[in-house]
């Protein structure tokens, strides 16, 4: 079933990512269309610098690190770009270098991610916290910019969750994972739909129609 998953992800790659912006559009994220990751690079540099960003973290996945050029352009723009990454080894001073980023992710402007999956359904982008991505990146600071390929969607969180249990089955299921449906939202006080107030009150989804 997996395999049959992974192959219906590829046969309408195309198609699912174009269901995906639509579907995240009505979610409340602001969707971008890249044709390559100079275009995304670009892209996020553009968010970034419109929100009048001046710290970013960024996590350190390959679906980022394959922007070409975007500490730079970040950098250009007068913007600081840092990484966020939980390095190999525990250190005293790895320990107090995690504490350090973990406040900063309170404080900076916009955090950057990759994403495992997506579903074309809902709008949701699909991250698995781990090394070289840590969870505060798109949870704590007011933006969140999610990069999402062309390969990844799914078509609905049944497929989704069929590969969370092929995960499981092999030994590999993360130990946690954030779907994310648009901006943070909250209805607890009064029924009163308030955005922003648990997490982003702003998301971006730039969606890359290139492949790692």
């Amino acid at each position: 079933m997996a395999l049959q998953v992974r192959a219906v992800m590829a046969e309408r790659a195309a198609g699912l990512l174009d269901e995906l912006a639509a579907a995240a559009s009505r979610a409340g994220w602001v969707v971008h269309r890249a044709a390559s990751n100079t275009d995304a690079a670009a892209a996020v540099t553009g968010i970034c610098v419109d929100a009048g960003a001046r710290h970013v973290l960024k996590s350190g996945e390959a679906s980022v690190l394959a922007l070409s050029g975007l500490s730079e352009s970040l950098n250009s723009a007068g913007i600081e770009v840092e990484p966020m990454v939980r390095p190999d080894e525990e250190t005293a001073e790895s320990r107090e270098e995690a504490a350090r980023l973990r406040a900063s992710a309170f404080e900076t402007d916009v955090g950057i991610t990759g994403s495992d999956y997506a579903i074309a359904e809902t709008g949701t982008v699909v991250i698995h916290p781990r090394r070289g991505l840590s969870r505060l990146i798109s949870l704590a600071p007011p933006r969140h910019v999610a990069v999402v390929r062309k390969g990844t969607v799914l078509p609905s969180l049944d497929e989704l969750f069929l590969l969370e249990r092929e995960a499981q089955a092999s030994g590999t299921l993360a130990s946690s994972m954030n779907l994310i449906t648009g901006p943070s939202r909250t209805g607890d006080i009064e029924a009163v739909i308030v955005t922003g107030i648990h997490g982003p009150v702003e998301v971006h989804a730039v969606l890359v129609d290139q492949e790692l």
